[in-house]
Parts: structure tokens; sequence; C-alpha cells
């Protein structure tokens, strides 16, 4: 196992250099979006606080696999012009089955469960969309609910949103509203 001090190699995985991020134990580093936790017997690779990969725990071992995490996410992302109308039709499933009408809230995480995939492709996928600017769908913009207080605590209701300097926030809600047109 590397130990916190370790510098782990630059050129071996592209992007921003790792840096540390707590010393541990476990030390955690950052590889871009990318966070890797280093135990005694293996890596785990995590994107928005979900696992996504692991590895042995050595330098070069890490940045493959930083690298084919990477690749992974990326090659099973939903595009904007495919994301946008599938979250639209899901957003109107959600309120259809809750009885509710366009532009209340629903929970995020039922939103996913209705696009189906994994946590952190539908985060990689928000985080995305929001990376291009592309929050609007058939004339009404997205707005994503921040959780606060004991909903940010209870895991399974909330979306990590992760930033690209490695922070990020738990969302739990999603809405439609009706885009305003300015003239």
């Amino acid at each position: 196992m590397p130990p916190a001090g370790t510098r782990l190699p630059r050129s071996a995985a592209p992007g921003p250099a790792p840096r540390l991020i707590s010393p541990g134990p476990p030390p955690e580093w950052r590889f871009g979006e990318l966070t890797v936790v280093i135990g005694a017997s293996r890596a785990e690779l995590r994107y928005a606080r979900e696992a996504v990969g692991s590895s042995p725990p050595t330098p070069e071992a890490i940045a493959a696999a930083v690298e084919r995490a990477r690749q992974r996410l990326a090659a099973r992302s939903r595009g904007p012009d495919e994301l946008l109308p599938a979250l639209a039709a899901a957003y109107a499933a959600v309120l259809r089955r809750r009885g509710g009408r366009p532009g209340d809230r629903v929970p995020l995480v039922e939103l996913r469960d209705e696009l189906g995939g994994t946590r952190a492709q539908f985060a990689w996928d928000l985080a995305r969309l929001r990376r291009e600017r592309r929050l609007v769908v058939g004339g009404h913009r997205i707005d994503l609910g921040v959780a606060t207080g004991h909903a940010a605590a209870r895991r399974s209701q909330v979306v990590w949103l992760a930033n690209d300097g490695g922070g990020g926030y738990f969302l739990q809600s999603f809405r439609l509203i009706a885009q305003e047109v300015h003239s």
C-alpha cells in the first residue's frame, strides 16, 4: 500500500495530477473526478461516493484502473440529446404514479429508478448535463432540489452531484419548470 506521502505517477493517468485529500487511514486520493481509497489489500475507486472499480493498491495499477473507470463511465453515458427526453418521460411517469401535477417535485431517486442504470452512472450523466449547460428540455428547465439537514444523511434518498473540483452536494428532488421566454 502506498503511504499517504507517496506520489502517484502523473504520467500514468490523464487528467489532473492526483492529490491527497485525506491521509487516512485509509488514505484517499483525487484523480480528477474520481476518488481512490487505498486499503491494505485493494484500492477502491469511487465516483459520486459510489464504487466504480477497484485495483491492487500499487500506483501503476491504480492509475490504470482510474483510466478504465473513466472510460467506462464516459462510454455508458447518455448524451444530452438522449438523456433529456428520457428524463422528461421518467418525470411524467413518476408524476402519474404519485398523482402529481406538472411542476411538482419528485424524489430524484425515483426518477433514477425509472431510468435504470447505476447510481454512479446517473450522477455522472447529471453532472454531464450541468457541465454542458444542457438543463432545458421541451421548453422546461430542470430544477434539482438540494437535500438539507437529515435528508442528506439518508443515502438511499439522495444523489451526490460531484463537481469538477472534487466537491459536490446531495440532491433530493427533481422537477421541470416552464422556461421563461425573454424577448
